[in-house]
């Protein structure tokens, strides 16, 4: 509750600190990138049931951003959906010669996730202005999707949030982004008013979590309007 508070506290500053000057922009987006697995969860050890490998991770969003009354800075607040996910080797197969599956088994989560994002321009390459960002994402976990690969066929285990023990955003890591990107004058095929292309680096951070802790690295797409 104090948490939802506290966000609405800071949409409401953002808004009517932007509202005079039209600094205020909407925002729609997608990140497309790879995912590693580095803790499994609820685990406070690096050690894993299964080698583990990378996995195909993505997310959409919308919000609004805010540019400073200086125009050296802006910030995001987003809603949106993120999928992480990481390959499975060895998973126990009855009807394999060897006792274990051959194939790639993939675990993956979903999660609706709110962030909060904060850029400064730091260069002009081309009229083009660059900039680096830093970024909280907190994260409530939709479902849990696991392919398990057997010799003779798969199997798909769906878990949904509301059964995953602990599922609460405050017991869920906190996803801490790094990110250098460009902003350009349009959107792809003129959509949009401007447009930022970024390099974002994603890593998990501390708590015995109900989600797999994931590092990854994506690229992101933003349209503004």
């Amino acid at each position: 509750m104090r948490i939802t508070l506290l966000i609405i506290a800071l949409l409401i500053t953002i808004l009517a600190d932007a509202q005079d000057k039209r600094r205020l922009s909407v925002v729609a987006g997608t990140t497309q990138g790879v995912s590693f697995m580095y803790k499994e969860a609820h685990s406070n050890t690096s050690k894993k049931t299964f080698n583990t490998s990378a996995g195909y991770a993505y997310s959409y969003f919308a919000g609004i951003s805010v540019k400073s009354r200086s125009g050296k800075a802006f910030s995001d607040l987003l809603i949106g959906y993120r999928s992480y996910s990481n390959g499975l080797s060895g998973v126990v197969d009855v009807n394999s010669a060897t006792g274990f599956s051959n194939k790639r088994s993939v675990d993956r989560l979903n999660y609706l996730t709110l962030e909060y994002r904060y850029s400064r321009y730091v260069k002009t390459i081309k009229d083009y202005n660059t900039f680096f960002s830093a970024g909280l994402q907190a994260s409530y976990i939709l479902n849990e999707k696991r392919r398990i690969r057997y010799s003779n066929g798969d199997e798909t285990i769906r878990t949904s949030g509301k059964n995953i023990s602990n599922n609460f955003v405050l017991f869920t890591s906190p996803t801490l982004i790094l990110s250098y990107g460009v902003e350009f004058d349009s959107g792809i095929w003129r959509i949009g008013n401007k447009s930022r292309l970024s390099l974002d680096f994603t890593y998990d951070m501390f708590m015995t979590s109900p989600s797999n802790k994931y590092v990854g690295t994506m690229i992101n797409y933003k349209l503004l309007f």
